[in-house]
């Protein structure tokens, strides 16, 4: 052992040693969400989301929207049968993901649509959006079900649809945005 190890040691010691009866300090419990968790695989520049509307207003010219009965996938007017299948298999490449769990709805809701304009600026095609089934919810998936109507009238997505299993299943949507 050289002269620095045995003096790292013996400092560590002298601190466990004085640290010995200390206790935690209790945290109050709190009720604010915390902040999002997004993660990004795709390393680019962040453009300035000015330019991109945060509010988007549900569309009328684009006709219906094509649902599925229980609301697991969605894709617009012109969007093929395929391309929702290639989603839901898990063939496009997930760039950016946005992880929603304890967010108030009104957190949420911002995080996702800011999140969607980042997803805009940096040019990314398809991301996933983590919202959690809602077992622990007293009044249901409110999460879930404010994440899929935001999708569904966002003019920047053109698909979504529920992950495999293993990527969150029906937790999670894997969401495909309109190229620019």
């Amino acid at each position: 052992m050289t002269k620095k190890s045995k003096c790292l040691l013996s400092d560590e010691h002298l601190f466990r040693q004085e640290m010995n009866d200390v206790l935690p300090l209790k945290m109050p419990q709190t009720t604010d969400s915390k902040a999002p968790r997004v993660t990004h695989r795709k390393r680019s520049q962040k453009s300035a989301v000015a330019n991109i509307e945060l509010h988007p207003q549900p569309q009328g010219n684009i006709g219906p929207h094509i649902d599925e009965n229980d609301g697991s996938q969605h894709r617009k007017n012109g969007i093929q049968k395929s391309i929702v299948q290639k989603l839901k298999r898990g063939r496009f490449r997930i760039d950016a993901e946005l992880d929603m769990h304890q967010m108030t709805l009104i957190t949420a809701h911002m995080a996702l649509l800011e999140f969607i304009a980042d997803a805009q600026c940096e040019t990314i095609k398809c991301v996933r959006v983590i919202h959690g089934k809602g077992l622990r919810s007293a009044d249901g998936p409110k999460l879930k079900m404010m994440t899929r109507q935001a999708l569904r009238d966002h003019p920047q997505v053109m698909a979504f649809t529920v992950c495999k299993p293993g990527n969150g299943g029906d937790g999670a949507v894997d969401v495909l945005l309109k190229s620019l």
